[in-house]
């Protein structure tokens, strides 16, 4: 049995080791990012203890990166805060012999894996439906964005009246909704895309197997001729003249909106939720304002003042860094508990979406990931192999590898981090 002395003396030098060791990581791990050889891009990761409220490892943390879809943990903080549990697709006013309807921006009606109960709500209508048109002040795009990813699925466009997630599914020679079947051609100069233009969609007839969800030109006309497609009833415009009579009817929960949002990484979504709150607090569908909004109120003390243009991260004109993703992550674990803030995040292990990139037979990482070309970044929560809750981001920009040595790179320093703390 150890005597008291040497009790102490075992436990002094426990402990002594202990902070050798996570010493010994931490300059290991900063030398390895500071090594051109192994590192010939440009990282960033900062490692935090809430618990005890210090930086265990900081490397280029108050440095400017280029985020990505990491962007969307300010999404979803700044949703959460002015939005309420559930959303309207529409406000509405009855007359004896007319429904006027106003679109309110909802991402959600008629998207294929979203719950709204709207549709029911307009095809039960007996009376004639008028739309009532407001100004839309956004551009269909945001600042920064890539003009030549407009065919690709994870860029439709900005609208005040979606409608089926601003997309049309391409599946062989058949087009969803058939709406556009009569505007759908084969093509042999390349596999699917859509005229740049217009809604002229065409397809490969080699490759009459694949599908491919393109985005669609948006139009308040156009929405309303999917709309009376869909619901077999004309539609007509109507001017506004009963402004304070409308009333929302919401129709659309926001839980599954942020789960979309940060587990299918949706851009369509992130957009349309800042175009909900812009409306809401300045009266103008513009993102910019919600942004500002959110800068003013809500991140006032943010440790660096990040350059933000839009609600997905498609920009590369947006700047964050590490400490700001830290700090971000740290407001979520703080208000809304370490248990709910980890449910909103995707996760690694077995069953986990991160599992492709980030391999391990547990899961112990629940982080968003953010991609753009030569830039992969990954920012969020980490539950090392004592037990210890970690927040952590780790950004890697102008990598000129593929994105999948960048990830074996970083997988290797989550995991030391998880061996260590």
């Amino acid at each position: 049995m150890l005597s008291k002395s040497k009790y102490i003396y075992v436990s002094i030098w426990f402990f002594m080791w202990l902070l050798f060791q996570s010493c010994s990581i931490e300059k290991q791990i900063v030398k390895e990012l500071s090594n051109p050889k192994q590192h010939p891009y440009f990282s960033g990761l900062m490692v935090f203890d809430p618990a005890s409220g210090k930086t265990l490892l900081s490397y280029h943390s108050d440095l400017y990166f280029t985020p990505a879809s990491t962007v969307k943990l300010f999404t979803l903080y700044t949703a959460k805060h002015y939005l309420s549990d559930s959303i309207a697709t529409l406000s509405y006013y009855e007359t004896k012999d007319t429904l006027y309807i106003k679109p309110q921006a909802d991402p959600s009606f008629l998207h294929d894996s979203l719950p709204n109960s709207t549709f029911e709500f307009l095809s039960s209508q007996i009376k004639p439906i008028a739309l009532v048109d407001e100004p839309f002040s956004d551009f269909v795009y945001g600042e920064g964005w890539q003009w030549d990813d407009y065919p690709y699925y994870y860029m439709p466009e900005k609208s005040l009246f979606p409608i089926y997630g601003n997309f049309a599914l391409l599946k062989g020679t058949q087009i969803i909704p058939d709406f556009f079947q009569k505007n759908t051609f084969p093509t042999e100069s390349e596999d699917f895309h859509r005229d740049f233009f217009n809604n002229q969609f065409y397809y490969h007839p080699k490759n009459l197997d694949t599908k491919r969800k393109i985005p669609f030109k948006t139009s308040l006309e156009l929405s309303i001729q999917l709309l009376s497609d869909t619901i077999h009833k004309p539609i007509y415009f109507s001017p506004s003249t009963f402004e304070d009579v409308f009333q929302l009817k919401n129709s659309t929960p926001t839980r599954p909106l942020y789960t979309r949002l940060m587990n299918e990484s949706e851009n369509f979504m992130a957009e349309q939720l800042f175009l909900i709150i812009a409306k809401n607090k300045t009266n103008q569908y513009r993102v910019s304002n919600s942004i500002q909004v959110a800068l003013d109120s809500l991140f006032i003390d943010i440790p660096q003042k990040p350059r933000w243009v839009d609600a997905s991260g498609l920009s590369r004109y947006n700047l964050f860094t590490p400490h700001d993703m830290v700090y971000v992550l740290d407001k979520m674990q703080r208000e809304w508990g370490q248990e709910n803030a980890m449910q909103y995040m995707p996760h690694n292990g077995k069953s986990g979406s991160l599992q492709k990139w980030y391999p391990s037979d547990f899961t112990y990482i629940y982080a968003k990931t953010g991609s753009v070309s030569n830039n992969h970044n990954l920012s969020g929560y980490l539950i090392t192999k004592k037990g210890t809750f970690l927040i952590f981001s780790y950004m890697n920009n102008n990598f000129m590898e593929k994105s999948s040595e960048v990830r074996t790179k970083m997988n290797e320093v989550l995991l030391k981090i998880y061996n260590t703390y």
